[in-house]
């Protein structure tokens, strides 16, 4: 997957969208919606970096976004998958607050939220975090830091072992809300356990 594609966090939706390539207008379906792209059903099977163009709602209640994109990958039986080439920064907010929205909401029981002490150059403060994957970290929190800023972080995964230190970059932020970091110096053992905590959580859901 491209780096910028997959930076953002996604989420599973179904939501209409109408489409245009090749000065061709169809109907697709967004079946993932990611603050770096989508994952689409549609007809034309499009060869990779085709440019698209997309107008979709990201909710029913939100105003249409139109963005421009480019193809990335055919999953046979799945969908095409497009990275966004040109988005307004609003509108990536707007599907960034959905997402975290729905992140938010999915059953206590197989994401139970552990506190992340966060440190960077100004000082230390705790988030709580839900989201985790190898790649890194989803922390809610109310001061989040500049998309760049790089940060030290000290978080329990709940399983009985030490905690896991490590230093991560800020991915993308939402005012007010959370921000994604991006794991850069993980040690193979805390990868392990890590991997570990996502199957047994995500098993649990």
């Amino acid at each position: 997957m491209h780096p910028a594609f997959g930076r953002y966090p996604r989420v599973r939706v179904d939501l209409p969208a109408e489409c245009t390539a090749n000065d061709i207008t169809f109907p697709a379906h967004i079946l993932t919606l990611g603050g770096g792209g989508l994952l689409l059903e549609m007809a034309p099977q499009l060869q990779p970096n085709t440019e698209i163009r997309i107008r979709f709602r990201p909710a029913t209640h939100l105003p249409a976004i139109e963005a421009t994109a480019s193809v990335r990958y055919q999953l046979p039986g799945q969908g095409t998958g497009v990275e966004f080439t040109e988005i307004r920064t609003e509108d990536r907010q707007t599907i960034l607050q959905v997402i975290f929205r729905r992140i938010s909401s999915r059953p206590v029981h197989a994401r139970k939220k552990f506190v992340t002490k966060i440190e960077d150059e100004t000082g230390t403060f705790l988030g709580f975090s839900r989201d985790i994957s190898v790649g890194g970290l989803f922390i809610e929190t109310r001061t989040p830091l500049l998309e760049g800023s790089v940060v030290k972080l000290r978080f329990h995964l709940a399983d009985g072992g030490p905690p896991v230190l490590v230093q991560a970059e800020v991915r993308y932020m939402i005012p007010d809300l959370c921000m994604g970091v991006e794991f850069l110096d993980l040690p193979a053992s805390d990868r392990s356990r890590i991997e570990a905590y996502v199957m047994k959580v995500e098993s649990a859901g």
